[in-house]
């Protein structure tokens, strides 16, 4: 686990960008996402990255009692935001764990959604023969943010601290990317409501 980023994201917890519901503004964008996942009621989702669990709600809400959230952070202070925000909802289980180093069943997920975090990721091509692995056949893999490379990218340069040289890479070298890691990609987008790319498991979807 990278330690000094899990400070520096216990220190944004209470941050506007990182505690607020979604306004207005985001409707549309979380619109997109949810139709993107194919989220429905008795899906399975992999969030990694969840922070406060602004999302994680959303989409425990989206699944219903039949589906299950599955949501990562690694910073403690943000976890426990999550599970506050999250309250009494029995469809989800949030822990303290990095990606990288989260080991589970194989090919149990529908979904997995990294909203916000994907330029964080140390070694992005270890995270996603994780992410892929933890996939069913047909499963979906969903990088997502709300504003587009541009914006993201400038963000992150400008900060101060662990988060200055991580980039979220652009869409081609994304689709190349998630090619790589065995996944066909089918949506690739950059655009006013933000970045937006899905690959798709290889093979049929298992019974």
């Amino acid at each position: 686990m990278n330690r000094v980023k899990a400070a520096y994201f216990d220190a944004m917890t209470t941050m506007p960008w990182a505690a607020e519901p979604f306004g207005s503004e985001e409707q549309p964008k979380i619109a997109r996402l949810l139709a993107a996942a194919e989220i429905r009621p008795g899906v399975s989702v992999l969030e990694p990255g969840c922070g406060t669990g602004r999302l994680t709600a959303i989409l425990a809400d989206a699944v219903g009692p039949a589906g299950r959230v599955l949501a990562l952070d690694i910073s403690p202070k943000m976890v426990q935001a999550c599970r506050d925000r999250i309250g009494q909802r029995q469809n989800v289980q949030v822990l303290q764990a990095a990606l990288e180093e989260y080991v589970g069943e194989p090919e149990v997920f529908d979904v997995a959604i990294c909203h916000q975090v994907f330029p964080h990721f140390e070694d992005k091509a270890a995270v996603l023969a994780t992410l892929v692995r933890s996939l069913k056949r047909g499963g979906r893999l969903l990088v997502v943010h709300f504003a587009n490379t541009t914006v993201i990218n400038e963000i992150h340069r400008t900060a101060a601290g662990p988060i200055q040289q991580d980039r979220l890479p652009a869409p081609a070298e994304m689709r190349g990317l998630l090619s790589v890691a065995g996944l066909a990609v089918d949506w690739c987008t950059d655009d006013s409501l933000g970045y937006l790319v899905r690959g798709v498991h290889l093979g049929p979807v298992k019974s």
